[in-house]
């Protein structure tokens, strides 16, 4: 260590030298971090975690709440755009009384209500907290079908539906053949289509009779049996009875049938029984 001697003799450090000594210490001594600060971070830490569970907590519950919750499950239906099936019937239809909304499916329950005879078309919507609505399209009656003392009514596509007794088809069709029927089936789909078409060729003609061997046929205004067949060249047909009528009524002839059945060879029954063919 350097040192000095004054004029007493003693040594004396050199104050340089003692400064860089204790410099050197200073920056070679490890650093602190402060307490407080480290305190601080603890805390925030403990504060994130109690915050996530808290938030977790109340995921849970609200959770719980969704499943446990009556509010949230569904006891009644809404519908709109049925007259001939009720409320109720749709619902039972549907089996899903006292389920969760969350576990509703809405195309399932559609297709449970488009099974109902009466049901062309369902659309279920569904909103919270248990609000389960449908509109519906039902199948209209385009004619009554009439088999024994039973009225069914029949859409265009031959299907047995209910009828609405305050606007009932103008079109019937008895079947002779009294085949019985039960909601859900099927008639002749060709009969009602020209049942259809001959409505509109004969005027006032809204009556017809059906059996599986003549097909249709109807009673005209002088009581004539007269047998049109299938709706295959209605047209014809009809120009040809025109035609047939006509003759016969000028020649006075007294007869109980007409078949066009077979344009090409159209025939009619006299009082007599025998058939002619014009």
């Amino acid at each position: 260590m350097p040192a000095s001697f004054g004029a007493t003799g003693r040594k004396r450090e050199v104050r340089g030298a003692t400064t860089a000594r204790r410099r050197t210490f200073e920056h070679s001594a490890p650093r602190r971090t402060p307490p407080a600060r480290r305190i601080s971070t603890a805390r925030a830490a403990v504060a994130s975690r109690i915050t996530a569970l808290l938030m977790a907590t109340i995921f849970l519950a609200a959770l719980a709440l969704l499943f446990v919750s009556d509010a949230f499950y569904v006891y009644r239906l809404e519908a709109e755009g049925n007259r001939l099936v009720s409320e109720e019937e749709i619902f039972n239809q549907t089996q899903l009384e006292g389920y969760s909304i969350f576990f509703i499916d809405p195309s399932q329950a559609e297709e449970r209500i488009e099974s109902l005879p009466d049901i062309r078309e369902a659309r279920v919507t569904l909103s919270l907290p248990n609000r389960m609505a449908v509109r519906v399209e039902e199948r209209r009656a385009l004619l009554v079908w009439q088999t024994g003392e039973f009225r069914y009514g029949v859409d265009e596509e031959g299907l047995i539906v209910s009828l609405d007794g305050e606007d009932e088809p103008e079109m019937v069709i008895t079947d002779l053949d009294s085949a019985p029927l039960s909601p859900g089936d099927s008639v002749n789909t060709q009969a009602v289509a020209a049942a259809a078409a001959y409505q509109d060729l004969l005027s006032g003609v809204d009556e017809f009779e059906y059996s599986a061997q003549y097909g249709l046929s109807y009673r005209d205004e002088l009581g004539r049996r007269v047998y049109l067949g299938d709706g295959e060249k209605a047209a014809l047909k009809v120009a040809i009875l025109g035609a047939l009528a006509d003759r016969l009524a000028n020649q006075g002839a007294t007869v109980e049938s007409i078949d066009v059945r077979f344009p090409d060879s159209p025939l009619y029954r006299t009082a007599e029984g025998s058939s002619t063919s014009p």
